[in-house]
């Protein structure tokens, strides 16, 4: 019988926290623990938590109590967001539940046994994968200070840092040698990434086009990246290179200019189409993806018509709708004119309603066309423009195959196999 002690992982939230889940499990695995599921019985559970909203924290108390009952002498360890917002909210639920805020994550291998060299060691090393994935994040940046009303994250995560470029660059490497053929770059604020060291500059533009210079058949996808924080040359890389998807996720909240105030956001809705105007211009076909708040307090009907004809009229390929929850503590709960629950619900089937359009609309753009696309499971996957493909052939998940789209089903794209000339993707 083996005395190996085991670790199963429960991950809340974004693609920041994700990979800060895979930091802790490659510095577990340096320190002798073996990694199992996290439906599996195991020795420590780490929830590695978020506090975006009020739902969230439920979510991550109710899986808490669960393992607490189901897992008695298992410890049980809570880390992320809300760890860091309300790590008191969390011991009260058993004095056997262990709290790191964020601050604290570097704490947490030491105290499970991890030998100092080993956590050093994983951090040498970096990522090196992820767990049940064939893209692979690579977390660049973390940190906001902006103020928007709605949003926690700037109390839980408020400094804006920045990893080395030689760190980023080695962990690139060494996922791509393990196989990776997607590099998904994240952080709270993508855009405003910065290393300085001596008299040496590294700018977000030039992390990208360093990335994008290492050799290999891969391809380079940016996560969620603000409107005003899209370098030119970004979008110049994202026309032209053939390694960087011409893909941009960027968040919107609302297309109503009073609502956009009452959010504290820091550009208007005609800012916001005049850049997404600049894009289209370099790179046609762009796709284009936005977060939307459905029911913000004020929002009348007139508000949320104008963010449904933004979306639209810009030809948004997808659009991720979320219903305003109240998160307390932040200055947006004080505000007058809350929205009906039943309002707010109806708006976001509404919302979800434009986005099955816009996602089938867009897919039919590429019937007819070469389609390169990253295999997630067995002859489906997606595209460097984030379509979603089912291939009529062979293809296994990890590999990068050409299909020409035939047709379109809901918002699927079928492509069927096929030697096509370079250039031309989707």
């Amino acid at each position: 019988m083996s005395d190996q002690k085991t670790v199963a992982f429960h991950t809340f939230g974004c693609k920041v926290n994700q990979y800060e889940t895979e930091e802790l499990r490659e510095q577990l695995r340096f320190g002798g623990f073996s990694i199992v599921p996290a439906d599996q019985s195991a020795d420590v559970y780490i929830l590695n938590s978020c506090t975006v909203t009020a739902d969230a924290d439920s979510s991550c108390r109710q899986l808490v109590r669960k393992l607490l009952r189901e897992n008695p002498v298992a410890r049980v360890v809570v880390t992320g967001c809300y760890a860091e917002r309300a790590p008191d909210e969390l011991r009260d639920l058993s004095e056997r539940v262990e709290v790191f805020g964020n601050r604290e994550k570097p704490l947490i291998a030491t105290t499970l046994g991890v030998p100092t060299a080993c956590v050093e060691a994983a951090a040498k090393q970096g990522v090196t994968s992820l767990a049940d994935r064939t893209r692979a994040y690579i977390k660049i940046q973390d940190g906001c200070d902006a103020h928007c009303t709605y949003c926690i994250i700037p109390s839980v995560r408020p400094n804006l840092i920045c990893r080395e470029p030689t760190l980023i660059m080695k962990e690139a490497e060494n996922l791509l040698a393990r196989g990776f053929r997607e590099i998904v770059l994240t952080g709270v604020r993508l855009g405003r990434y910065e290393w300085k060291a001596d008299a040496e500059t590294w700018d977000f533009t030039r992390l990208l086009e360093a990335l994008l210079a290492q050799a290999g058949d891969f391809r380079i996808r940016l996560s969620s990246i603000e409107i005003t924080e899209i370098p030119d040359r970004v979008i110049t890389l994202a026309a032209e290179h053939p390694k960087m998807c011409p893909f941009f996720h960027i968040p919107l909240q609302s297309g109503d200019n009073d609502i956009l105030k009452r959010m504290g956001r820091w550009y208007t809705a005609d800012n916001y189409r005049q850049r997404i105007h600049q894009i289209k211009e370099r790179i046609p076909d762009v796709a284009l993806s936005a977060d939307v708040i459905c029911g913000f307090p004020g929002e009348e009907e007139r508000h949320f018509q104008n963010t449904l004809d933004l979306l639209d009229q810009e030809g948004f390929s997808r659009v991720h709708a979320f219903r305003y929850s109240v998160r307390p503590g932040t200055p947006a709960e004080r505000l007058a004119g809350q929205v009906e629950g039943s309002i707010k619900a109806q708006r976001t089937r509404r919302m979800s309603r434009l986005d099955q359009a816009l996602r089938s609309r867009y897919a039919e753009r590429f019937i007819g066309k070469p389609i390169k696309i990253l295999a997630e499971h067995q002859n489906e996957g997606y595209s460097e423009r984030y379509i979603r493909v089912k291939g009529i052939g062979s293809i296994n998940a990890g590999e990068l195959q050409t299909v020409v789209g035939s047709h379109v089903e809901g918002t699927l794209l079928y492509g069927t196999l096929e030697s096509c000339a370079k250039g031309g993707y989707a």
